[in-house]
This record gives structure tokens, sequence and C-alpha cells, in this order.
């Protein structure tokens, strides 16, 4: 599922995407941008599940290509073929959402057949791939560990397959980690993992009431920040700072659930990724003298927005 982490960073990309192109943004062309943003995670789930997919396929191919040399010899002819049958991709086969999923990002022909193999050459030159086909017994732990090494090597922690993949998808530079971990969880349910329940309906509930509170609210909650700003220009403060800080005080205010040690840790941490060098600092000090103030005056009773 989707973290909370990422829906925070969608919904503010969403917001400062819309706020760069428009003078005037309404709450519903938002959560349009970051249902799309949503949707775009899927199409890299899929598409990266794919690839793992066509990388160990790619055995066959290899192999009649070895097999159909004018001079081929007996190693030529006889290609170890092990990995095409692996136990968990066997089951990925039939799993429906998997196949509905490529078929809904078309993504079955994304990766052209000079991509996979110089791919599928890393594969085949390794260490862990030669000690693989020894046997042909097969364990559950075995063919995991292979596909967690396509995983890692081939895809994630490789140059060619991350640059063409964040070439693809503009969400590659923030979903990566996230989608490596989904795939190393795929591995483990393979039948079942659900491609099309990417994001709860509560998550999916905060990132939309997250959006319409930032715009509801934006006059009051920029009078609470701007007596903080007495050594800034707020014309000149980064404007990925002044959505962080607005939708940080918005959930301080109005996200009952979530407590505001957390709001502001998690706000900090996307400064420092997402903003200058100075930041987290900057972001950590006025969510911090916001809350001490809203505490002071026992203004800070956590509502659910709907509710107000």
């Amino acid at each position: 599922m989707i973290s909370r982490r990422n829906i925070r960073i969608k919904v503010f990309q969403s917001i400062y995407e819309l706020d760069q192109q428009y003078d005037t943004v309404n709450p519903d062309l938002s959560k349009k941008v970051l249902d799309d943003k949503i949707l775009e995670t899927g199409a890299l789930l899929a598409a990266s599940t794919h690839l793992m997919f066509l990388l160990a396929e790619y055995v066959l191919i290899h192999a009649n290509q070895k097999a159909s040399k004018y001079t081929a010899t007996h190693d030529d002819l006889n290609v170890n073929k092990k990995l095409a049958g692996n136990i968990i991709l066997q089951q990925l086969k039939k799993n429906n959402s998997f196949s509905e999923s490529v078929k809904l990002h078309k993504v079955a022909s994304l990766f052209d057949d000079e991509l996979i193999k110089k791919l599928f050459h890393v594969l085949l030159e390794s260490d862990v791939y030669k000690q693989y086909i020894l046997t042909e017994e097969r364990t559950s732990a075995e063919e995991k560990a292979i596909l967690q090494f396509i995983i890692k090597n081939c895809i994630f922690s490789n140059e060619f397959a991350s640059s063409f993949l964040s070439e693809q998808f503009l969400s590659w530079f923030n979903d990566a980690e996230m989608i490596e971990a989904w795939m190393d969880k795929i591995l483990t349910s393979a039948a079942s993992f659900n491609f099309n329940k990417l994001i709860s309906a509560d998550k999916l509930e905060f990132a939309h009431e997250l959006i319409q509170v930032y715009y509801d609210k934006k006059d009051f909650v920029f009078a609470l920040i701007e007596p903080k700003l007495v050594n800034w220009d707020a014309e000149r403060v980064a404007l990925i700072d002044l959505i962080l800080l607005h939708l940080g005080i918005c959930e301080m205010l109005y996200f009952p659930t979530i407590p505001v040690k957390v709001t502001i840790n998690e706000y900090i941490d996307l400064a420092k990724s997402y903003s200058t060098l100075q930041s987290g600092q900057f972001v950590n000090g006025l969510l911090d003298n916001v809350h001490k103030d809203l505490v002071n005056e026992n203004k800070l009773h956590k509502e659910t927005y709907t509710k107000k």
C-alpha cells in the first residue's frame, strides 16, 4: 500500500505543479492531478514487475539464439532454461490482477529487445545466476533469491534500467524505493498480490481531504505563518517550503488521528529531501513555533475538517 509519506509527497507536488501553471487553482483540479500520480505509481509497479518477468523469460530467447548458430557447440545446444520455469513466475502468470495491470497501463511493449538483452547479460554473467543453474532442483528460497537479485541488480540498481524507467515515469525518483519493497512482497505472494489495490480507501480520503483543507484554509493558515517570518521575506521563501508549512499546519489542526510530533517530523524530512539545504531547519523552527502558539493560546483542538 502507498505510505502516508508518499501520499504527502504526491499532495505537495500536485499543489506545487498547479501553482506554477495557474494563477488560481480549485481543489478538484489538484485532486485529479493527485489521482493521476497515484495511477502512475501503479503503472510503474506494473512496468517494473513486467520487466522482471521479461528478463527471466529471455533465457528462452537466449537459448534459441544459441542453438540457431551456424556452428552451434554442445554448450550452445544445451543452454540452461531453469529460470524460465521459476515457480514464483508461474504463480505470477496466474495472477489476473497482474495481467490486468499490464494491460491497463499499456506496458507490455514498453521495453525494447536491446534493453532486455543488455540487462539479461548482467544476470547471465553474475555468480549468483551461475550458482542458481548448477542444479535442476528448485527450492522456494532459491527461486525467490534469484528474482530478488534480478530486481535489485538488473532493475533498481542498474544504470540502464533506472535511466529508462525514469524517462518513462516521472514518479520514478519518488516511488522507486517503495516499488522495490512492493516487488519483494510480490515474490512472497505472487498469486494473490493485488496490483489494482495500491492505496486504501482511508489513505485516499486522507489525501483528498488534505488537498481540500489546504485550499479552504489557505488564508487562515498563512495568518498563522506570516508573523513568524520576521527575518524572512515571504515573497522569497521557497514555494515548496510554504506549501509544506501550510500542509503541516493543516494536519496539526484538522487530522485528529495523526500525532503532532509525527506531522512535524514528516514535513521536516520532506523539506530536507525536496527543497533547499536550509529548508529542514526553517520548516522545523516555524512549525514548532506555530505549534507552541496554538498550544499556549489553547487553539489546538484537533477536529476532523469535515465537521468544521
